[in-house]
C-alpha cells in the first residue's frame, strides 16, 4: 500500500520512516521541510511538489502539520476529490485540518473508506467509517512524569546556563559553558544591537570566548561567554542600550 504524509517535521518523518519499515511505498508533501527534519527522512521516502502530484497516488493519507489560518481545512472537498477512491484519512494532529462536512460527504459517496482521528465531534461520533480515540496521548503517567522532569531540567538549565529550550516566545538558544563569565541578553532583534553588545564589551575589555545569537520574530537572545575583568556595573551598561530587554550576568 502506498502512504501520503502531509507535513515531514519531527511527528511526520518518524511515521513516514515507519511507514518505509513496514514495506510500504511512501510519499510526503512538504513545502517548508527544514534541513534537520530532510537529513532524518529515509531515502526511500519520495518527495512531492504538490498535494496534486500525491494525492492521486495513496491508498492512506496522514496529515502532520501545526493548525494555523494557512492550514485551515487542508483536507477538504478540492483535495479530496483529487485522492483515489477508497482512500483511508488519518489525523492525529488538529480537528481542524479536516473539513469535517466534505469528509462525511466523502465518506457517504465511497471516496473516503475510513476516518481515524482523536478529535471527536458530535458529527463524527457513531458515523459509519469514522474511528475516533480519545485525545490522550500525552496523559498517561509516564509522559507526565516525563513532562514535569523535563520542564524542571530545562528552568534549571534557564537559571544556572541562559540556556533555552521550547520557549513559545523566545528562540532555542544552547551551548556549553567553556569557561568564564556568561552574558545572557534578550534584546530586540533589531539592526545594530549585536554591534552595540560587543562594543560595550570591548569597552569593558573583555575577550568573547564564545558567542551565539538567534532571532524568533520582534525579540533576539545572545549568549556569550566572555574573560577579563566582568565588574558589577557591565550589566548595568548592557541594560543602557536601546534593544536591551532584560540582561544576565552568571
Amino acid at each position: 500500500k502506498t502512504l501520503g504524509v502531509i507535513g515531514l517535521g519531527a511527528i511526520g518523518a518518524r511515521v513516514a520512516n515507519a511507514a518505509v519499515a513496514l514495506g510500504m511505498e511512501v510519499l510526503g508533501y512538504d513545502p517548508y521541510i527544514s534541513i534537520d527534519a530532510a537529513w532524518s527522512l529515509s531515502r526511500s521516502v519520495q518527495h512531492c511538489v504538490t498535494l496534486g502530484d500525491m494525492l492521486p497516488r495513496c491508498d492512506y493519507l496522514t496529515i502532520h502539520v501545526p493548525y494555523l489560518p494557512t492550514t485551515r481545512h487542508t483536507i477538504n472537498a478540492q483535495t479530496l476529490a483529487m485522492c483515489k477512491d477508497g482512500v483511508r484519512v488519518l489525523n492525529f494532529a488538529r480537528g481542524e485540518l479536516v473539513d469535517n462536512a466534505a469528509l462525511l460527504d466523502a465518506l457517504n459517496s465511497g471516496k473516503v473508506a475510513q476516518y481515524f482521528c482523536d478529535f471527536p465531534t458530535e458529527e463524527l461520533l457513531g458515523v459509519k467509517g469514522v474511528c475516533c480515540t480519545p485525545h490522550l496521548g500525552a496523559s498517561t503517567p509516564e509522559s507526565e512524569t516525563n513532562c514535569a522532569v523535563m520542564a524542571a531540567a530545562e528552568l534549571s538549565d534557564y537559571l544556572k546556563n541562559g540556556n533555552i529550550s521550547h520557549s513559545v516566545n523566545l528562540p532555542d538558544v544552547s551551548q556549553p559553558r567553556v569557561g568564564g563569565r556568561r552574558i545572557c541578553i534578550i534584546h530586540k532583534n533589531a539592526p545594530g544591537a549585536i554591534s552595540a553588545i560587543t562594543g560595550i564589551l570591548t569597552e569593558a575589555h573583555l575577550n568573547i570566548e564564545n558567542m551565539v545569537n538567534k532571532g524568533k520574530k520582534d525579540v533576539a537572545y545572545t549568549l556569550l561567554d566572555v574573560t577579563g575583568n566582568v565588574t558589577d556595573d557591565l550589566a548595568v551598561k548592557l541594560g543602557a542600550i536601546e534593544p536591551a530587554i532584560r540582561v544576565r550576568v552568571l
